[in-house]
């Protein structure tokens, strides 16, 4: 009854912009802070987590990371940093990725170092660094999932 009698006295067009406004609230407010599930059976994730990005050892991470671009690309490998409560890509250019989610999520809050994460979601390694990507890429191609990728390839 006091839905329709706000009807009458504002009418149906501004409840419709009041209703599309709060719509949109709630999509962008989701959107801005969001999880890995995004990526969830389409990439698999490298999370390096690290107090600062001027840190010795994730430059030295993210460096060997990076001189195997083609092993991460051929194996829909992200790889995204975490530091001071923000989530980087790999060229260090800010996220809406939320950090404290994905630390809960993962179980990081006291972790310094490597976790890869599977196309499944699930953790296949977590290790302090600095994580040879030679021993990343033979882990994943251990993986059924994987293998089952080299197969319809």
């Amino acid at each position: 009854m006091a839905f329709f009698l706000l009807l009458c006295k504002v009418g149906l067009m501004q409840v419709l912009k009041s209703l599309l406004i709060v719509f949109i609230l709630m999509v962008c407010s989701t959107t801005i802070a969001q999880d890995l599930d995004t990526y969830q059976w389409k990439n698999r994730v490298v999370l390096l987590k690290e107090a600062s990005l001027d840190s010795d050892w994730l430059k030295a991470q993210v460096k060997r990371l990076q001189s195997d671009i083609g092993e991460l690309n051929e194996r829909q490998l992200l790889v995204f940093i975490i530091s001071n409560d923000v989530v980087y890509d790999i060229e260090h250019n800010e996220t809406n990725l939320s950090a404290q989610i994905i630390i809960n999520e993962y179980e990081l809050a006291n972790f310094q170092g490597l976790a890869l994460i599977g196309k499944d979601g699930g953790v296949k390694l977590k290790e302090a660094f600095i994580v040879n990507p030679k021993t990343i890429f033979e882990l994943i191609d251990s993986m059924p999932i994987r293998q089952e990728e080299t197969k319809n390839q």
